[in-house]
């Protein structure tokens, strides 16, 4: 094995400067005696020096700067050999790997902390945005994204296409300060508010936008407060039911030609019948978690248009884009879905000039599957169409108001929406997305 020779850098310089001054001295002797045939031989010890001079300066140098670029091309994958048989060579390598080393393993922790907020950031259920003051985004979380249906967003002029007051609030909003905003985006309306807080990255004021999607947040509050209603009231009734059933069975058995054998049959005709009603109620409280699997989209909705009763001359419009569209959802719900929507346009329509129903599917930018069903059946009034979606509210004779309420549980279960996006007189239309 090669032994190190014991040289330190300082020394190496001192003995390259002595040798320089050396030789300018020995020049300067050789002219003065006017020796200048010997002259030649100095002059080579001068530019030996001089060259060991710079090299030794210019080693280190060249070293550091081959690690600086590297790092900065995030290469670190180099390493200075340090079983060198120039004891100081060897030892400035091992500083160069030391720091390489430390600066490796600082970058990699503020990698790991950057995933770990931005985890952090994805998992709650408000979009966050920070943004500069000139409107570069700099960081983004999924929930933004998701309101916004961007897949990409790095300045907020983004959003003038979807609508240019997302922008104006956005730039407006100071920090401290909390305002509303509702805008139009392809799945309908959507109500959101901002909260704007103040911070500072890389020595920049920036804000922190805080969004909240507001419609989910109540319809969701809305649902669970019906829900735990629905399950009080159906316990109750049902034990209260159950009885009276019970016994007016009884005593029809033992009165079979009594005197009151016909009101006891009312009465138990009448209990089943609630009970039986009681039960439709329990369904919108008891859907299941869907059951995901792959399956194609066509057939669901060619099966819920053959399921329906469909009148003399009403013309039915099936366009799936592209044919294989292939959902991962519980197929069983979604046909149920497919087939409420289906059944209430046909209903819609009945008695009208030129029936018509149009169900299309598509993919939109966010690879989102959207389903339009549609039907020029006529405007549904205000008053109706603010409730549609509320349990048990119905207008229908026989109805029991549970099939559109049932749908959007079904839709939120499966991470998407269902909306009533057009409702004018020739056209009235509901956007499912998953």
């Amino acid at each position: 094995m090669n032994k190190k020779k014991p040289f330190v850098p300082v020394k190496q310089m001192v003995l390259a400067i002595i040798g320089l001054v050396i030789s300018v001295a020995a020049i300067l002797l050789l002219i003065y005696f006017e020796q200048y045939h010997y002259t030649w031989i100095a002059l080579g010890g001068m530019v030996w020096a001089a060259y060991r001079i710079v090299t030794l300066y210019m080693k280190p140098i060249r070293k550091a700067m081959f690690l600086f670029d590297a790092i900065d091309n995030n290469d670190y994958t180099f390493r200075f050999p340090e079983d060198i048989a120039i004891a100081d060579d060897a030892a400035y390598n091992k500083i160069l790997n030391r720091a390489k080393e430390i600066i490796s393993n600082t970058k990699r922790d503020t990698r790991e902390r950057e995933k770990y907020y931005e985890l952090l950031m994805n998992t709650v259920r408000t979009g966050i945005i920070v943004v500069s003051d000139s409107g570069g985004v700099y960081q983004v979380n999924d929930e933004a994204l998701r309101i916004f249906s961007l897949h990409v967003f790095t300045h907020i002029s983004q959003t003038h296409p979807i609508d240019p007051a997302i922008a104006e609030a956005m730039n407006a909003i100071e920090p401290g300060e909390k305002r509303g905003l509702t805008f139009h985006n392809e799945k309908g309306e959507v109500s959101v508010s901002l909260t704007a807080s103040a911070v500072t990255l890389r020595e920049k004021p920036m804000k922190l936008i805080a969004i909240n999607d507001i419609d989910n947040e109540l319809a969701e509050k809305e649902l669970e407060s019906w829900m735990r209603l629905i399950r009080v009231l159906t316990h109750e009734i049902m034990n209260s039911l159950a009885p009276i059933t019970s016994l007016s069975n009884t005593l029809i058995r033992l009165n079979k030609d009594g005197v009151i054998a016909k009101e006891l049959e009312a009465i138990n005709t009448t209990s089943k019948n609630l009970i039986s009603f009681v039960e439709s109620y329990r369904k919108f409280t008891n859907i299941p978690v869907p059951d995901k699997n792959p399956f194609l989209l066509l057939p669901i909705l060619e099966r819920a248009v053959a399921l329906q009763e469909v009148g003399h001359g009403v013309e039915i419009s099936l366009s799936v884009e592209p044919e294989d569209t292939l959902l991962y959802a519980d197929e069983g719900q979604i046909t149920q879905v497919a087939i409420n929507l289906t059944k209430n346009a046909v209903e819609a329509v009945a008695g009208r000039e030129n029936p018509r129903i149009e169900i299309s599917s598509r993919i939109d930018e966010s690879e989102n599957i959207v389903i339009n069903i549609s039907n020029n059946g006529g405007i549904i009034p205000a008053e109706i169409a603010e409730n549609i979606f509320t349990p048990f509210f119905t207008t229908k004779k026989d109805g029991t108001g549970i099939g559109l309420s049932i749908s959007r549980q079904i839709m939120r279960l499966h991470g998407g929406s269902l909306r009533l996006t057009s409702n004018t007189d020739s056209k009235v239309t509901f956007k499912l997305v998953l």
